[in-house]
């Protein structure tokens, strides 16, 4: 096993495979109890095998080797075996420094404890060579540390490295000597304490010092790193001219792109184009960073077009990672008046966090597709996973030491200067799966090439949404403000600089006040014991249409497109949480105008322009067949009248209500009723999960468990304030959500429940991810969600007025701001006149507890639901 884990010659991927089976093969008889020394060795090598391993999932396979560790400490005590329970110590601290699943403080914590236990037995007499490997990866475990104060964590960092240098000189381990050189000065680049000033000369010497050893010629790899690392220290360099030193970063950054290619290293090419546009930036010089940036994002995304099934968590944070780099385009953009470009930027950033989200979801495509290509389809996909594997593991190995930890056969790998990966083979399969969507599946299913890669879409694309008579008003939130671009039908033939969409900035103060309205907004509604959320609800509302100038923005729409009726609204970010249409725009009295108001042909919403055009491409020509859910939990007292008074205008219809509406029967029902449904009704109980989005769900009967599971397994079981607990497993997830194929006929999914349309709001990227999203992939033109937990009997009335509206107007956005405008505005005579007799006297008994004559007046009654997608 420890043979083929080291061999050279062969495939990586198919070595460490051999390595696994051969020890797992030795431990049917290498027994704990038989052979306990050698079961232990055996078990660290087993561990060293996962670590390594290029095949299955990355998480996985840390854990694996996790485990494999703990078993082998198990008989390699201090006590026993000193110095194997210090190398395994060490190789536990290792993994818990890879280890993605869990909290990432957590494990830096595991990792430096491990580190910390080999120390007791590497001492610098006995493992003087051993002792200085462990105070490196030691240190680079503070440098990453989270938890303790940062200058403190950093101080600890440093220490570390200067010792290990006692035994790393340069003339004994010149190799180390220099890498632990170059990590030396990375700490004082972000070293705290000190003078600043003073840390950045450190650091820049540091630098220089380890580009002694790691010279071109014969570390390429390295001194590219070490120049990139340079250039960041002289961009950021307090002492000498200004204009010096900028200088010098463009020429640094400029040498380590020699090695640091797009081809060769992908995703350092990225970080270093980053900093060289960055630079280009501060010295305003634009065109240099624009083209700088954009072949930055390019490469970014050519690399996030690889993630597939299987991913490892920190390629999923990719987009996280690098929002920054999509907002430091779009200053540019802005600072160069190309709005059209900025706009094209903004929409591009928003729509790949949600195309991530389905390439790893191993969504497949929707339609007739012959079974041989979808094999064809899981092979391609399967070896494009491998092949990113073998190559993450053959580049950790090139950099084993200097970029991070060391294991205890690193020496030999770390000091041969070795070429970069080959990635021609990954190239060859990336396009075979190119040509594969393209020749045969593109042609059934148009949209399925979106959930593979970002396509940019063109202004020209963007603008082609409003027709002759719809206006976009799409925000961004930046670091320091936000913005507002207009996009509006084109009066003249399209321009170029700006002058076929309109930008608005906010001040910084706009932005401060707009992160803590939204901030005591979102306490308020976590914590509504009381009706204060509820009753402030129009104030509220109120000043966050002044926060975004909201009159101002339509003054602007109204002068340049007057016939504009129609409005889409695309949020970004947290602003997705608040329902912009219900802003109030004026006050005369008691009379209130909201946003919605000023717009007859309806205000819908959609998560970005490309998913927008993926909806209105759709043509939906019938709307005669329903699928319903009823009142599953059988705890709402207005859903049945709801989907009975729905379901009757239609002319076939399934509803699955109370018992029979479980999970089983619903996925009994895909490639039937559920498939051919021209309308989607769920009346019932929504929860969103914020900590795992895929887990949000709509709940089903028989999800609750009685008695509460022990212990509780929260990628499973979901908690309730009143005591119950939900079995997911029963529930439709978002994760079932994005299966579902849908994509022939549905037109309408309305989700009649609480905070179905609330999304994911904790990272910076992943900024729409949510039940209506779900339901738009899987083939729906229009989705109706909730931002708030609803009241039942304001929510029957206004599904049942909606539905009849829709049915005279066929537009979900009208009909939707038609019956919200209904509902405020219906007095309680009204409504009892309106409602079928046999339902008066419940509804009268529920009305009698309401003082108000319009007792749904409050956009809490109908504010919280929204039309997402398709405009026309």
């Amino acid at each position: 096993g420890e043979a083929y884990r080291n061999r050279i010659r062969g495939e990586r991927a198919d070595n460490i495979e051999e390595a696994i089976r051969y020890s797992q093969a030795a431990l049917e008889v290498r027994t704990r109890n038989a052979f306990p020394e050698q079961w232990a060795g055996t078990q660290m090598n087993l561990g060293n095998a996962y670590k390594d391993r290029i095949r299955g999932e990355r998480a996985e396979n840390i854990e694996k080797a996790i485990s494999c560790y703990d078993l082998a400490l198990e008989v390699y005590t201090r006590t026993a075996f000193p110095e194997y329970w210090a190398r395994t110590q060490m190789n536990l601290g290792n993994a818990y420094s890879d280890c993605i699943r869990g909290e990432r403080a957590e494990n830096i914590e595991k990792a430096i404890s491990c580190y910390d236990l080999a120390l007791e037995v590497y001492t610098r007499t006995a493992f003087p060579e051993k002792w200085a490997m462990t105070q490196n990866n030691l240190a680079n475990a503070y440098l990453d540390r989270i938890r303790g104060e940062r200058a403190e964590n950093l101080e600890i960092a440093i220490a570390c490295y200067e010792v290990a240098l006692e035994v790393y000189t340069r003339t004994a381990y010149p190799e180390r000597w220099a890498d632990t050189q170059n990590n030396l000065a990375n700490a004082y680049l972000f070293r705290i304490r000190g003078e600043r000033a003073e840390n950045l000369e450190i650091a820049i010497a540091g630098y220089k010092l380890a580009l002694e050893v790691r010279t071109r010629t014969a570390y390429p790899q390295y001194w590219a790193d070490t120049q990139n690392n340079l250039a960041a220290a002289y961009s950021n360099r307090i002492r000498g001219e200004r204009a010096d030193n900028m200088e010098e970063a463009i020429r640094r950054c400029q040498a380590a792109l020699e090695v640091r290619t797009r081809t060769a290293f992908p995703y350092n090419y990225v970080q270093t184009s980053f900093n060289l546009g960055l630079t280009y930036k501060e010295l305003k010089q634009w065109q240099l960073a624009y083209d700088t940036f954009d072949n930055a994002i390019e490469t970014l995304e050519d690399i996030r077009a690889e993630i597939v099934k299987g991913g490892d968590a920190d390629k999923q944070k990719l987009a996280e990672d690098w929002q920054k780099l999509y907002q430091a385009m779009v200053e540019v953009c802005i600072e160069q008046k190309n709005y059209t470009a900025a706009i094209e930027y903004v929409d591009r950033s928003k729509t790949r966090n949600l195309v991530e989200l389905l390439a790893t979801r191993d969504l497949y495509p929707k339609g007739d597709i012959p079974q041989t290509v979808l094999d064809k389809l899981t092979d391609l996909r399967q070896n494009i996973e491998t092949e990113q594997r073998r190559l993450e593991i053959e580049e950790r190995n090139r950099d084993n030491f200097g970029g991070g930890t060391t294991g205890e056969r690193s020496a030999n790998i770390t000091t041969a200067p070795t070429s970069p990966p080959d990635r021609s083979h990954l190239n060859q399969l990336q396009q075979q799966l190119d040509d594969l969507i393209n020749r045969e599946i593109t042609p059934i299913d148009p949209d399925f090439r979106r959930t593979q890669k970002v396509q940019p879409m063109p202004f020209a694309e963007i603008q082609a949404l409003t027709g002759e008579n719809t206006a976009i008003l799409e925000w961004y939130i930046l670091s320091d403000r936000f913005l507002a671009f207009i996009v509006t039908p084109p009066t003249k033939p399209t321009g170029t600089n700006g002058e076929t969409v309109t930008l608005w900035q906010s001040s910084k103060e706009d932005y401060n006040q707009l992160v803590n309205w939204a901030d005591d907004y979102l306490n308020a509604y976590r914590n509504r014991t009381s009706q204060d959320w509820q009753n402030s609800l129009i104030s509220r509302l109120q000043k966050l249409g002044e926060i975004l100038h909201i009159k101002e923005l339509m003054a602007t729409i109204e002068k340049t497109a007057k016939k504009c009726d129609r409005l889409v609204l695309i949020p970004n970010r947290f602003l997705h949480l608040f329902p912009l249409h219900a802003i109030p725009i004026s006050v005369s009295g008691g009379d209130i105008t909201y946003l919605m108001d000023r717009f007859s042909g309806g205000v819908s919403y959609a998560p970005s322009c490309q998913l927008l055009q993926t909806a209105n491409n759709r043509d939906r020509q019938k709307f005669s067949e329903l699928f319903a859910i009823q009142n599953p939990t059988e705890d709402l007292e207005f859903t049945n009248l709801e989907v009975r008074r729905i379901s009757t205008s239609f002319n076939t219809q399934t509803t699955l209500a109370k018992k029979q509406a479980t999970k089983t029967e619903l996925n009994s029902q895909q490639k039937t009723t559920l498939k051919t449904a021209h309308c989607h009704h769920f009346s019932c109980h929504g929860y969103f999960n914020f900590a795992n989005p895929l887990l949000s769900a709509l709940l089903l009967a028989n999800c609750y468990l009685q008695p509460p599971p022990d212990p509780i397994d929260r990628s499973r079981h979901l908690p309730l304030n009143n005591n119950n607990t939900v079995d997911l497993s029963q529930c439709l997830t978002l994760g079932d959500v994005f299966t579902l194929d849908l994509v022939d006929c549905c037109w309408l999914v309305t989700l009649s429940a609480c905070e179905t349309g609330l999304i994911d709001i904790l990272s910076k990227s992943d900024e729409y991810i949510g039940l209506p999203s779900g339901f738009l992939v899987a083939g729906s033109t229009n989705v109706v969600s909730s931002l708030w937990a609803v009241s039942d009997i304001s929510t029957a009335l206004l599904m049942i007025r909606f539905y009849e509206v829709f049915w005279e107007v066929k537009n979900v956005a009208i009909a939707l701001n038609s019956a919200q405008n209904w509902l405020r505005n219906a007095t309680k005579t009204k409504l009892l006149n309106w409602i079928n007799p046999a339902d008066k006297m419940r509804l009268n008994k529920s009305l009698e507890k309401i003082k108000d004559d319009k007792p749904f007046a409050s956009p809490y009654y109908w504010g919280a639901f929204c039309a997402v997608g398709k405009v026309t």
